[in-house]
């Protein structure tokens, strides 16, 4: 098992044995690195674990605070939607085109992201997604070898969520996501159809299999008139 599971775990049997109160904050961050032994991208990431359950919340100024010893839970956890399941859902055509597809060593910010060991190889490929005629994004994408050892260059022109449920039996069920713009590049232009002075709506997120390991870390590019993001917020 993986040591941030490990530690999430641990955390977890904490606050619901009570050792960590309901309503108040956890030790900081470099008590729980001192004494766990690990990294602070090995605590984050066993932290990003409880609060994707519902367990901790952490708001900057407050620390991480114990949010529920019991979350509520659904009875199956859900997916997340991807292009083709969201879009190929409501009758839209969805297909690519490949850019560029290999094997390489990612950058160490990615591979930490992924929680890969240094010199590992990751799936590296880019792509551009079409919904029917019209180019929705460009998107580079890193997969560790080792969760999908049987990845191809098929496998990359079609829903890589609806290959992992396949493959591996797992559910891709959350992601960390940030979003901003940027001008368009020649590429862009090129592929989305862009003009110079038009920008493109990005998206980087990590994204997390139902036990909590990080399988794909993705930059998508969007045309900004066809991006649109749709989020529900609760508060409980």
């Amino acid at each position: 098992m993986r040591r941030y599971i490990q530690i999430s775990n641990i955390i977890k049997e904490r606050i619901q044995n009570g050792e960590y109160i309901v309503g108040e904050k956890i030790p900081y961050g470099h008590q729980l690195c001192a004494e766990f032994a690990c990294s602070k991208i090995t605590l984050n990431n066993a932290l990003d674990i409880l609060v994707s359950e519902g367990f901790i919340t952490r708001q900057r100024g407050l620390g991480t605070i114990v949010k529920t010893a019991s979350p509520q839970r659904t009875s199956q956890m859900l997916p997340i939607q991807g292009v083709s399941r969201r879009l190929g859902g409501q009758g839209d055509e969805v297909h690519s085109h490949l850019l560029q597809f290999d094997i390489a060593v990612p950058p160490v910010e990615i591979a930490t992201q992924l929680a890969m060991a240094e010199g590992q190889y990751a799936w590296h490929f880019r792509r551009v997604r079409y919904v029917g005629n019209d180019p929705l994004s460009i998107e580079e994408t890193w997969i560790p070898v080792k969760i999908l050892p049987d990845f191809t260059r098929q496998d990359a022109l079609g829903s890589v969520y609806q290959f992992v449920e396949q493959s591996l039996k797992k559910i891709p069920c959350s992601s960390h996501t940030q979003f901003y713009s940027l001008p368009s590049d020649d590429e862009a232009q090129e592929w989305l159809k862009l003009q110079v002075n038009e920008p493109v709506s990005v998206t980087l997120s990590v994204t997390y299999l139902n036990d909590g390991q990080p399988f794909e870390y993705c930059t998508s590019r969007y045309h900004y008139q066809r991006f649109n993001y749709n989020a529900i917020v609760q508060r409980s």
